[in-house]
């Protein structure tokens, strides 16, 4: 068994993971995250196109009921020397997202999204787990995941639905109109932890990460205009030097 840690002590760590709700591919992705996580080596963004950073691109972030149906942003927290008894009343988590200027977070209990204070959006994990991270059959902590995305439906761009069933022909054209509000409109994504000693204490900021969206790149006619500009200042820069 591993040594045991100071109680409600939490690491964190983020990742682009497969579409929990339905993809093949998310087992094999949580089995190898819990492994990790626990162990500390776990290397945030790792299946993204920024691995090792807090960014992404929106396609990170998008699910939809077609194909690979799309990732969801994750955070994995892991609490060694805890179980999910002694975590119980002690232990909650939350996501946060800006959109358009506006900061949000999600009503677990009404179901929809409102908007972010530091009081709302705070829930107690439901699929967190004890876990045996070395393997010698007894459990050294809690493990569990949280996740956040947009879904894209078959109504983002031409042609709109055509059955009555938004998401039953979401295709290419709809996930990157998506993507592209997404980019117009949000610059972060957050997951944050909190805890107590008991439950009559009073709660405790635990461990946070936020994930930056990538702009998109300036157009390729901007980019080349700016080239070109920086091109004659430096041919002016060469002529005026010359008879010095």
């Amino acid at each position: 068994m591993l040594p045991l840690a100071a109680p409600a002590v939490v690491t964190l760590n983020v990742d682009t993971a497969p579409n929990a709700y339905g993809s093949p591919d998310w087992t094999p992705w949580w089995d190898a995250a819990k492994s990790d996580a626990a162990a500390g080596s776990f290397v945030d963004m790792r299946s993204g196109a920024y691995a090792g950073t807090h960014r992404m691109t929106p396609y990170e972030e998008i699910v939809y009921s077609t194909g690979d149906l799309g990732q969801r942003l994750h955070w994995i927290y892991w609490l060694p020397g805890e179980s999910t008894t002694s975590l119980d009343g002690r232990f909650q988590v939350k996501w946060a997202f800006d959109w358009n200027g506006v900061d949000y977070t999600y009503d677990w209990s009404g179901g929809s999204y409102l908007l972010d204070d530091p009081a709302a959006g705070w829930t107690q994990p439901s699929s967190w787990e004890d876990y045996d991270a070395d393997g010698d059959g007894t459990d050294d902590g809690v493990i569990g995941t949280f996740g956040f995305a947009f879904w894209a439906t078959d109504n983002e761009a031409a042609p709109l639905d055509t059955d009555g069933n938004a998401y039953n022909e979401t295709d290419q054209a709809d996930i990157d109109a998506l993507a592209g509000d997404v980019r117009e409109f949000q610059t972060y994504a957050v997951g944050q932890t909190r805890y107590r000693a008991g439950l009559d204490a009073d709660w405790q900021a635990g461990a946070s990460i936020e994930v930056q969206v990538v702009p998109a790149p300036a157009p390729l006619m901007l980019v080349s205009a700016g080239l070109l500009g920086l091109g004659l200042a430096g041919r002016r820069s060469a002529a005026g030097t010359r008879g010095a």
